[in-house]
């Protein structure tokens, strides 16, 4: 039924050793056994399939006739552990675990409200931020900041709480909600994960419940009220549980992507690979953009996506794959596929081969990459320009990381200017 190979151990998601550079490990499966039987997340499940080449990755994602989201499509509801329930509950409404036709009813929603015009309306903003915690950061009288905790995490914080109505003093709730939900995730199945996970879940579920009973009376024209008023005018009203999941889904995913991604594309540059920092802070328009989108294929913030569903049994990269059985993508391990990414370890701004996977694929591909793209280009660019002899305050090796594998990220980046 299930086998592996009998030179590699069990494929194990939250192995702490893969927090911080996992590639070599990636390597190591999608060499000998890149459609392996691993260790699955949650615990009530005997396993879950891992995918470790670009391929089969692309394959599942774009295909979601054969992979469900939800696991209640195979009968498998009963098979997320009861410490997770409280944060599943919230967790099967957002976007990327819901399947047709509700997903494609509420992503045309949100695609609607969600504009090219109402994103690019964001870059002044984006810009006046960024400067402005780059300036207080290189002002402190120290000659060094923390990358992470004076820009990467603020930054995307102010827009996201912009767009959703989250007040300046309540970002430190959301960054402790945030952290807490991803680990739920993460460590489905884990009753102390699972247990802080629900009250985060119950915290913003709260708090998000009183924005939407706020737009509905008061309309605001920020995203969270964009996307109750499109609903509305098409004619299917969004229900207050689904906005609420869905605010719920951006508040967690806009932050903890753009921040990671800023944190690791600096830890990246200024400690191993300094002749990219050089030539950030030179590149402007077309050719920044295209270094941006390699930072994010080279960093790729989330490294694995959620569970997909078989719903029948199938045949993938020559494994026989059972109906009900998981299939957990790992973006990461395809967006360093040399088959597909010559020498994938280098950043190289002129690559030209391959679209990475760091948004997914597919009907699921993540709505909020071009916010994601502004901000990274707002913070990288601005940082390279100003900065071009940063350095880092520490040897690397001394980088705390988040204990989290499903969104891996250094927690502090410290740096001298």
């Amino acid at each position: 039924m299930t086998t592996t190979t009998a030179t590699l151990p069990q494929f194990n998601p939250v192995n702490p050793v893969l927090l911080s550079d996992p590639y070599d490990i990636y390597a190591e499966y999608r060499a000998a056994d890149p459609v392996h039987w691993g260790i699955a997340s949650m615990r009530d499940l005997e396993g879950s399939w891992y995918l470790f080449r670009f391929e089969e990755n692309a394959e599942v994602l774009s295909d979601s006739a054969t992979y469900a989201n939800n696991p209640a499509s195979v009968g498998r509801e009963l098979s997320v552990p009861e410490a997770f329930r409280p944060v599943a509950h919230i967790f099967q409404r957002w976007l990327g675990g819901m399947d047709a036709p509700d997903h494609k009813h509420l992503r045309s929603v949100l695609a609607k409200a969600f504009t090219p015009r109402r994103i690019a309306a964001l870059r002044p903003r984006i810009e006046a931020i960024t400067e402005m915690l780059i300036t207080d950061a290189a002002a402190n009288g120290k000659g060094s900041f923390d990358v992470v905790q004076d820009i990467s995490f603020p930054l995307p914080m102010a827009i996201v709480g912009d767009a959703l109505g989250v007040k300046e003093r309540d970002w430190h709730l959301f960054q402790g909600w945030a952290k807490d939900i991803t680990n739920a995730v993460d460590k489905a199945g884990d009753p102390e994960a699972g247990a802080a996970g629900s009250v985060a879940i119950q915290g913003m579920v709260g708090y998000f419940g009183e924005l939407v009973a706020q737009r509905r009376v008061e309309p605001v024209d920020d995203l969270l009220g964009a996307m109750i008023s499109e609903a509305d005018d098409q004619g299917r009203p969004m229900n207050e549980f689904d906005a609420i999941a869905i605010a719920t889904e951006l508040g967690v995913a806009g932050h903890e992507t753009a921040s990671n991604a800023i944190g690791k594309s600096v830890l990246g540059m200024v400690g191993d690979q300094r002749d990219r920092w050089a030539e950030l802070g030179t590149l402007e328009d077309a050719a920044l953009d295209q270094a941006i989108d390699e930072l994010l294929r080279w960093t790729c913030p989330v490294q694995r996506q959620r569970w997909r569903w078989a719903m029948t049994d199938t045949v993938l990269g020559g494994k026989q794959i059972e109906r009900g059985q998981s299939v957990v993508s790992i973006l990461g391990a395809a967006n360093r596929d040399p088959n597909h990414f010559p020498d994938p370890d280098r950043i190289d701004f002129h690559r030209t081969s391959g679209r990475h996977m760091t948004f997914g694929l597919g009907n699921h591909f993540c709505i909020g990459s071009h916010l994601a793209r502004l901000e990274l280009r707002s913070a990288l660019g601005t940082l390279a320009r100003k900065f071009p002899d940063l350095r880092l305050a520490v040897d690397p090796r001394d980088i705390p990381w988040s204990h989290n594998s499903l969104l891996p990220g250094p927690e502090s980046v410290p740096v001298t200017a």
